[in-house]
């Protein structure tokens, strides 16, 4: 058979291959012997490479099924196995070059730096490589992928590939590769598994503390075990050093050593108990960076006591942990002076003590504590954030930076991500940590055109970044350039070229103003083009700026424009006066509690605020949540695999916030993945987007679809018997009462939610839920009251509308917190309280009483929700306001198209001419609201947050829980919240005027349309202020109400006519 020229060239590469490598090898003969055994490596390995792809080539069938697995083989073998790579087709001199720079005995090598050649597949399976894995021989390498996703022509690589693993190989006698396993970064342990001898290069002890301490005993090991005479006390001796070894008592170490070892039995003494401390004189300095009187008396009483005691360092610095100086934390100053001038960070451990190590501290899932913040990483609120990076670079940078202090990494990550477009829902959520977006600013001197404007949201409206806008201007005004997106541009004197606009832009960069809607920082484009087509001094700069200021002007997944923030307002100042900042307060703006305080609004307190415990979310977080929270926090992924085409798999745990400041009955969530949600006709949404399937709008949540479900018009099609409620009922009020515990308008409307036979006629609250309880319901010593609640989760079944109140306890406060008013209109602390003074009493609502002879309420009234309430207080404690006076009659529709609604209902005029009118869902009448949205959310997260809960709470995963905890969100003193379950399968928000204001002014209703704008975008945004709240966590989606077209009509015509009326009675009196 006569072979082709390509068949022939492919024939004869790999013996030339093996030439040049030859030749190589006869120009280096002035090498040292070393240097040729390693030629001699790289030699064999590319004979091997192109033998096996002449083999791959003949025997396709059976070199598949090759395993390249190697252990711990010899150097001069032959049989070692490669990662049999196809490089023949493409060696140059290149390759040449490659064989030629051999590195330096014990020079350690990363795999990142051959990820970084190549894109795509290839890369995030290059990147899930476990060299680790590799070293010790315990499989799941994911070799296999490299070969699956890598093209065989990109030498370099492969190259780079073969030498990190021909690395790994020559340290498979060293000691400290055992070691490699307890590397936190990815980084280290890769750097560790390719090294010969420690310490690791590029890796920080205060980062890497268990491994570097496994590193010393295993050098501890080489040291005493080398001695050895015996094969029992060489084995006795390894073990006493074994990295998973944290008790060595068990081990003989006398006995199979015996006298004839006793310099070995010495040595391994020596190293597993502490030595005292030498020269502790030299520490004394440190004590006075204390700033506690009784830590700095305690440290110079024991190092001067130390130097003639020569206590262990064990003993010293446990007695400075007990006197109040804290954890040895490498950023607090007390500690980081024992760094300097010892060179080494003593960190406690073993454990013999409580605690034991700060590396080796872990987040326990059976009901554990998060005692310090150190276990929590460097911020775990931020650490939420990393899952909503693009890039699998992104992500991972992002879980290194806050879960360890790995500062190397920080400017990479600013840089490659917080400075890229594509990243902007990463950058946002971490702003939303450090600087949420909060109403109002004044105060202000150099940013002076800021002031005066009380219903705008700013990030940092402080004293500190108006005199860092200072700053800036008088840099700018020196310096001539700024530097945008990474370039340089020339500007004129800015003192003359616009300056105020200039002056607005250091400002809006300090201050961050945020935009209504999705709270975006961003400066529009179009302010960008006019400062550098007026300012750019084109004698110095010759490439225009048109592509830096598209760059600026940031898109939405479909293209459209996201909203930024216009410097043509703040060329001039605000416009409100100082009597009308009166009417807007915000307490806990000032920040009046103490660092580790958390300020909590009080619309009825004499200062308006309390100041509660809490606890916090990391060494370097300024996130911290209330005492009695219960809180979501991610698992760390550092070296969780992450399969190519395989969605992230998100792991989180629950944990309570304690007296002392620390996380406590930490249990774990039920996993998720992130995966996609596909319609029929292959459409495909991400996780966590949102979208419209006609009139409906759903959310995609871990491959979860839940939408609305409102009655759409068939297009071009009339039906005269069109509804426009869930499954086209009838508008029939006959309400019905759910197992969920929420009130339906009729028996159709439930049986689109729940399956038949989950309802039972009547309203819920017209029924005892006592009398309607099973016998013995409440055990023996307890007596029930009503406690109604709507359940949110499907595994909070049976949904209890009672609670079994223990009235024979001592002491009242610790059941039952929460202040309830009974039938008699008579305040108790708590059930138990009530129950003790009156044992046949009833609770009215559960809330303060509010009725006074001077303040009362019609009876009854229907609420918002459709459901008849005795007063308006007891609808207000469950968070409804009330939608007309008298029981409730009617069901409102659910558009506003089809003619007035609730024809026999008289809706109250509105408080004031500002009112924004927003007809509820399934109401009649109009709320005076600031801002309204509607909310869906996941009930398969409200089960998995069931389950992490065990039954501690029974409240908090209910409506009412969830309301409440967006209440606490509300910064506006003047603002409260109101919402309740809808028809749609949704949740109806609306933040409206305290009901202590009678007229509400145009700013009061402006100030909280912000608020609510605030809160729906905090949630669509999964910023981690709503992600770390475990009840608000299962919300998925928000979407912003508009106000009711024709709202006016709803009021009737006596309300119709009586506003004109007032209108031309006030510009008479005017007149």
């Amino acid at each position: 058979m006569r072979l082709s020229g390509w068949e022939i060239l492919l024939f004869l590469l790999p013996f030339g291959v093996v030439s040049a490598v030859r030749q190589l090898e006869e120009n280096q003969s002035i090498k040292n012997d070393h240097h040729h055994s390693v030629e001699r490596q790289v030699r064999r390995r590319n004979n091997k490479s192109n033998a096996s792809v002449d083999h791959h080539r003949h025997a396709p069938s059976s070199g598949s099924k090759k395993n390249s697995r190697s252990h711990s083989v010899s150097l001069d073998s032959d049989d070692y196995d490669w990662l049999d790579a196809d490089t023949s087709e493409a060696i140059d001199s290149s390759e040449v070059t490659a064989v030629e720079s051999i590195r330096s005995p014990g020079e350690s090598y990363d795999i990142f730096t051959c990820c970084n050649q190549v894109f795509g597949s290839c890369r995030t399976a290059c990147e899930n490589l476990s060299l680790v894995e590799f070293a010790t021989g315990t499989g799941g390498d994911n070799r296999d992928e490299l070969h699956r996703y890598c093209q065989l022509h990109q030498v370099e690589f492969w190259t780079c590939v073969n030498q990190t693993f021909d690395a790994i190989t020559r340290g498979a006698d060293w000691s400290g590769r055992r070691c490699c396993q307890f590397g936190v970064l990815p980084h280290c342990r890769n750097v560790c598994a390719t090294s010969t001898r420690s310490p690791v290069q590029n890796c920080r002890r205060s980062d890497e503390q268990t491994l570097y301490d496994c590193l010393e005993r295993q050098e501890a090991a080489d040291q005493c075990c080398g001695q050895a005479r015996t094969s029992e006390c060489l084995e006795a001796c390894r073990a006493v050093f074994e990295p998973a070894n944290d008790n060595h008592d068990h081990v003989d170490i006398n006995g199979a050593c015996g006298d004839r070892n006793a310099d070995v039995i010495q040595c391994v003494n020596n190293h597993t108990d502490m030595t005292p401390l030498a020269n502790a004189e030299q520490y004394i300095p440190c004590c006075e960076y204390s700033s506690k009187e009784h830590c700095r008396h305690t440290c110079r009483n024991l190092l001067h006591q130390n130097a003639t005691l020569m206590e262990r360092s064990e003993v010293i610095f446990g007695r400075l942990e007990a006197a109040g100086c804290g954890s040895p934390l490498p950023q607090l100053p007390f500690w980081q002076c024992f760094l300097t001038v010892t060179g080494k960070l003593y960190v406690p451990g073993g454990s013999g003590r409580a605690g034991g190590s700060l590396a080796q501290g872990r987040i326990s899932g059976q009901g554990g504590s998060l005692a310090e913040p150190n276990h929590l990483g460097m911020d775990a609120a931020k650490r939420q954030c990393c899952e909503q990076a693009s890039s699998h670079k992104c992500r991972r940078l992002c879980n290194q930076i806050f879960t360890s202090n790995w500062w190397d990494a920080r400017s990479s990550f600013e840089n490659e991500c917080m400075d890229q477009p594509g990243e902007r829902e990463l950058r946002r959520c971490i702003e939303s940590v450090d600087a949420p977006c909060e109403l109002g600013c004044q105060g202000l001197s150099f940013c002076s055109n800021f002031n005066n404007r009380p219903t705008e949201l700013f990030r940092s409206c402080t004293p500190e970044h108006d005199a860092a806008a200072r700053e800036d201007w008088q840099l700018l005004q020196q310096r001539g350039t700024v530097r945008v997106l990474g370039q340089e541009l020339f500007i004129k004197n800015t003192s003359r070229c616009a300056p105020d606009k200039w002056r607005a832009l250091v400002c809006a960069l300090q201050l961050k103003p945020c935009t209504r809607v999705g709270l975006f920082n961003g400066i529009c484009s179009e302010d960008c083009h006019e400062l550098l087509d007026e300012c750019l001094d084109w004698t110095l700069q010759h490439q225009r700026p048109k592509d830096i200021c598209s760059r600026l002007k940031e898109k939405d997944d479909d293209d459209s424009p996201l909203p930024c923030i216009s410097l043509e307002s703040y060329l001039k100042p605000g416009d409100a006066s100082p009597e009308e900042f009166q009417g807007i307060t915000s307490p806990c703006a000032q920040k009046p509690c103490n660092g580790s305080e958390v300020c909590i609004l009080q619309r009825g307190g004499n200062q308006g605020y309390s100041c509660i415990p809490g606890c916090n979310l990391g060494q370097d977080s300024k996130l911290f949540v209330p005492f009695g929270s219960y809180v979501r926090l991610g698992k760390s992924n550092l070296h969780k695999k992450l399969e190519v085409g395989q969605f992230p798999l998100a792991e989180h745990i629950v944990c309570s916030c304690g007296l002392q400041g620390r996380l406590e009955q930490c249990q774990p969530l039920p996993s998720y993945m992130h995966a996609h949600c596909t319609l029929p006709g292959a459409r495909s949404y991400r996780h966590g987007s949102s979208f419209y399937l006609e009139c409906n709008l759903c959310s995609c949540f871990a491959g979860e679809i839940t939408c609305t479900k409102q009655q759409c018009r068939l297009p071009g099609f009339v039906d005269s018997g069109y509804t426009s409620l869930p499954c086209n009922c009838p508008a029939h009020y006959v309400p019905v009462c759910g197992s969920n515990g929420n009130t339906y308008p009729s028996a159709c409307v439930a049986k689109c939610h729940l399956p038949e036979g989950d309802y039972v006629y009547g309203a819920c609250n017209a029924r005892n839920a006592c009398q309607a309880a099973p016998p013995n319901s409440c055990p023996s010593g307890t007596q029930c009251l009503d406690s109604r609640k709507v359940c949110l989760a499907s595994m909070q079944r049976p949904c209890l509308q009672y609670v079994c109140v223990n009235a024979t306890a001592s002491n009242c406060s610790t059941f039952h917190q929460g202040e309830v008013c009974d039938s008699q209109g008579r305040t108790y602390p708590n059930a138990c309280a009530l129950l003790k003074a009156n044992p046949q009493g009833q609770v009215a609502y559960w809330s303060a009483c509010q009725s006074s002879r001077f303040n009362t309420s019609p009876s009854p009234v229907c609420g918002i929700n459709g459901v008849t309430y005795k007063s308006s207080y007891a609808a207000r404690a469950e968070y409804v306001l009330v939608d007309y006076v008298g029981r409730c009659r009617e069901v409102g529709l659910l558009v506003s198209d089809m003619g007035r609604r609730c024809r026999t209902v008289k809706c109250p005029a509105p408080v004031s001419k500002h009112c924004r009118l927003i007809v509820p869902p399934g109401a009649c009448c109009p709320l005076c609201a600031g801002g309204a949205f509607r909310i869906i959310y996941s009930r398969k997260q409200f089960d998995r947050a069931m389950y992490g809960l065990r039954a501690q709470s029974s409240t908090l995963l209910t409506l009412q829980g969830v309301l409440q905890q967006l209440d606490g969100l509300v910064q506006v003193s003047e603002c409260q919240l109101t919402g309740f379950l809808t028809m749609e399968v949704g949740i109806f928000v609306a933040i409206v005027p305290s009901s202590s204001i009678k007229r509400p002014t145009h700013l009061q209703l402006e100030a909280c349309a912000r608020e609510a704008e605030k809160i729906s975008s905090l949630i669509n945004a999964q910023s981690p202020r709503i992600t770390t709240n475990l009840a608000l966590s299962c919300l998925t989606v928000s979407h912003l109400l508009e106000p009711t077209p024709n709202g006016a009509t709803s009021y009737g015509p006596h309300a119709i006519w009586i506003l004109p009326l007032l209108l031309l009675v006030s510009r008479v009196i005017i007149a």
